[in-house]
């Protein structure tokens, strides 16, 4: 049950101020997983909490659900159908990512979260752009 009420109740990290554990290219991360998903697990994924990252990318594709989501896409060129990076972004973030075209250069610094191998995506949560190259 404590366990449960941590989950439930734990504290929100900010983003912003977390220095990313790891900044690599979306294609790199991507391979990671698709090569030995445990150990891109371990490395990459924590108990608590995703472990804060940055990401650079192309962003293949934005999807907006109304005022609240924003979900950017980061693969390695925009030609590319299937996979990615999966990137949701913060609230806050969302006016911002707003602004983004697909095609653009752009990091990501947010929690990862894991894998789903059937889409070929790394998951992203809490997600704020650090820069658009």
């Amino acid at each position: 049950m404590g366990a449960l009420s941590y989950m439930l109740f734990k504290p929100k990290r900010n983003i912003a101020n977390i220095k990313p554990e790891y900044a690599i290219s979306a294609s790199q991360l991507l391979t990671e997983f698709t090569k030995d998903e445990p150990a891109a697990n371990a490395k990459y994924l924590s108990t608590a909490y995703g472990k804060v990252i940055q990401v650079s990318g192309i962003l293949a594709e934005k999807t907006e659900v109304g005022d609240t989501t924003l979900t950017l896409s980061l693969r390695e060129t925009t030609d590319m159908k299937e996979g990615g990076i999966h990137c949701s972004m913060e609230k806050i973030e969302i006016p911002k990512g707003r602004l983004l075209k697909v095609g653009d250069s752009i990091s990501v610094k947010g929690e990862c979260t894991g894998y789903i191998d059937i889409t070929n995506e790394v998951l992203m949560v809490k997600c704020l752009v650090v820069r658009n190259h």
